[in-house]
């Protein structure tokens, strides 16, 4: 964790050194509605795949159980 930290604030003195400018603009505002929406995106595909995996699961014992009855 530490050499990411490390290489990101020296990319900042680098990045500050070939503007010469110390301040280096950020915004100021986040879009709180956004950050839900890609929450509530993420969860929906969570989701999805977790159903996916529990159907397999199912089909998959389900012709195993098939064929042994047989």
């Amino acid at each position: 964790m530490s050499y990411n930290k490390d290489s990101r604030a020296s990319d900042i003195e680098i990045s500050s050194q070939l503007t010469g400018n110390t301040n280096i603009d950020t915004p100021q505002k986040v879009n709180i509605s956004a950050l839900k929406l890609r929450i509530i995106k993420k969860e929906k595909k969570e989701s999805l795949k977790n159903r996916a995996f529990i159907l397999t699961i199912f089909m998959v014992l389900g012709t195993i159980g098939y064929f042994v009855s047989n």
